[in-house]
């Protein structure tokens, strides 16, 4: 089982940086504290602080830590943050005290696509259990390949049970399917993965997950806000994690307004923008800044609901920065997950949040 989060560490250096970066004695410093996982199964845990825009990361697996400062955008990106690091130019969303998702470096080189909640969150909100359609945030292969991914439902029970089941753009172990194909059950009848759950009590904004199949002791990270809910489980070092978004009753998944993001591209490639949903007619503008800056934005229409998995929508043979893609997006209220395949081949994904 791996450690979670120093705490004191955390702390300190947030008092380091504001510290030394302050622009004026009377400026606030309202640091906000995340934890979550990272794109190799990294545990990470994160101080951000708005006001002096700098940031702090700790990863968990490796004892080391990073650190670097952001501006905000106020154009037609208006709310994405934008990190200058290593040479290149990275992205990232804030709820602030809610949720943080970017692509920059988390202490390790590699895709470094996370997602983090609030250490204030409360693991034992009732509104935490329920359905969630998640995506695998790895570099490992599935069903053979590393362009593939997997998707499926996560199912996070009252009783201290969760069960998982899984799927991929191709043939192999995992079924292949796609969202807007799923016609069964949710949650699914027979799931190939489960185990259980109980609050971490060092830490009642994480979650202990025993497997049914395995010694291993997972994480999980839920957060859960009166408009929707997310799930992130870490999955160990080497396997990546879950980013799982909870499907609501009736309509109330309605993707709408505009969500900031930050992807990482089957070429480790990374980048950052917003789409921008309108709800009438399901139209989307998008635009896209890449690690040298440089903005492209287009337009493509009429996302459609899938049947069974409300929160989840989807549009084929649409033109996006420059590729032709089957574009799919999963909201549960204000967060957001993409993903995207060109000729049945994974093309991106990008983790991120209703902008301001």
């Amino acid at each position: 089982m791996q450690k979670v989060f120093w705490h004191f560490f955390l702390i300190t250096l947030s008092l380091l940086l504001a510290n030394g970066c302050k622009k004026s004695d009377n400026q606030a410093v309202s640091p906000n504290y995340y934890a979550g996982a990272g794109t190799a199964g990294d545990v990470l845990s994160f101080v951000v602080n708005e006001s002096l825009m700098n940031y702090s990361v700790y990863n968990e697996s490796n004892k080391l830590y990073d650190n670097g400062s952001f501006t905000i955008y106020s154009n037609e990106l208006n709310g994405l943050y934008k990190v200058y690091a290593q040479g290149a130019f990275y992205y990232a969303v804030e709820i602030p005290g809610m949720v943080f998702t970017g692509n920059f470096p988390t202490a390790r080189l590699n895709s470094n696509l996370s997602f983090s909640i609030s250490q204030q969150a409360n693991g034992s909100n009732p509104q935490i259990g329920g359905n969630y359609v998640y995506l695998h945030i790895s570099n490992t292969s599935v069903n053979g390949s590393t362009l593939n991914r997997e998707w499926g439902i996560l199912t996070i029970s009252a009783d201290g049970t969760w069960t998982k089941q899984g799927y991929c753009n191709d043939t192999g172990s995992l079924p292949k399917l796609m969202p807007d194909e799923y016609s069964g059950t949710v949650p699914p009848a027979y799931p190939a993965d489960s185990g259980f759950w109980n609050i971490n009590p060092a830490y009642p904004n994480i979650f202990r997950m025993s497997q049914t199949n395995s010694a291993d002791i997972l994480t999980g990270f839920p957060f859960a806000s009166d408009s929707g809910a997310v799930f992130i489980m870490d999955l160990g070092y080497g396997h990546g994690f879950l980013a799982g978004l909870k499907i609501l009753d009736g309509d109330q998944n309605r993707i709408k307004g505009n969500y900031g993001y930050a992807d990482v591209m089957y070429n480790a490639a990374t980048g950052g923008g917003k789409f921008a949903v309108n709800d009438s007619s399901y139209n989307v503008e998008w635009w896209r800044a890449d690690s040298y800056s440089k903005v492209k934005n287009g337009l493509f229409g009429n996302l459609s609901q899938t049947a069974v998995l409300k929160n989840v929508y989807y549009s084929k043979d649409v033109v996006f920065s420059g590729d032709t893609v089957n574009f799919y997006a999963v909201t549960s209220g204000p967060y957001f997950i993409e993903f995207q395949f060109r000729n049945n081949k994974f093309r991106s994904y990008g983790l991120g949040a209703r902008l301001p």
